[in-house]
């Protein structure tokens, strides 16, 4: 099973986050409540659900329970603490799959700016059921970027035999997180690599900037546009491998002088 290796750099904001954590959810009352041991005995799939969260990225973040399914973190008993929740199958819930783009945008607006572009996206204002943000992204594992959850996702609808007439193009999603996962591979070899024997010229500059357009493209998946994406894959992996055979052959040409 593959999954991307992101670059350095493209990390840090992440580690950054999480050391904000503590200050934050000291006094968060649905953390000290779903913690607790008594809390378990009575509640056990809502504590094996805080359990997730503990290993999440919304819990390196700082986002607590209340920043997504509303409620009052400084309320001390149970029923003041859940006032205004709705269950998920409300259509006024924050988490109701057609709230989702608007709730989740809260804090992911660049996501949000590709999925309103999405068909996807058209679906869900449409009135129809259709993909929407916990489909992929499930909320306590960020994990899409497994080839066999994005091939299984697709093929719910994506399949021979589906009623809309949807185009099959589960196999073509898949070979586009397979590009994501190359180009995600060269450019952290491209650090490890320069870091090692030096940078020529540019070269640093170039990495950045090819770091850059890779977030991008990741934002972009969000379109759900398969062919875009996929050539901007392989432009990126040309370009870094314009740089490896230039850097190859300066390594080259100075041992020739130095022999």
């Amino acid at each position: 099973m593959i999954r991307f290796r992101f670059p350095r750099q493209l990390l840090l904001s992440g580690a950054c986050m999480a050391l904000l954590t503590p200050a934050i959810a000291a006094d968060n009352q649905c953390i000290g409540c779903h913690q607790d041991s008594d809390f378990y005995a009575r509640y056990p799939r809502l504590h094996a659900y805080y359990q997730d969260w503990l290993q999440s990225p919304h819990k390196m973040a700082g986002a607590t329970c209340d920043d997504c399914h509303g409620g009052n973190p400084d309320a001390q008993s149970m029923d003041e603490a859940h006032s205004g929740v709705l269950p998920v199958s409300d259509e006024q819930s924050l988490l109701h799959f057609r709230q989702q783009p608007d709730t989740c945008g809260g804090c992911h607006a660049d996501k949000q700016a590709q999925f309103v572009q999405s068909k996807h996206y058209e679906a869900l204002t449409g009135e129809r059921a259709a993909p929407t943000c916990t489909t992929c992204h499930p909320a306590m594992n960020r994990r899409p970027e497994y080839r066999s959850i994005v091939l299984n996702a697709c093929r719910n609808c994506h399949d021979e035999g589906n009623s809309g007439n949807l185009p099959l193009i589960a196999e073509q999603a898949e070979s586009v997180f397979q590009q994501l996962n190359i180009a995600s591979g060269f450019l952290g070899w491209a650090n490890i690599y320069y870091e090692s024997h030096g940078w020529p010229d540019d070269s640093a500059t170039q990495v950045r900037e090819l770091e850059e357009r890779y977030r991008l493209v990741l934002d972009q998946v969000h379109k759900f546009d398969m062919n875009e994406t996929e050539d901007a894959m392989r432009e990126i992996q040309g370009e870094l491998r314009e740089m490896f055979d230039t850097a190859r052959l300066i390594k080259k040409q100075e041992a020739e002088a130095g022999s």
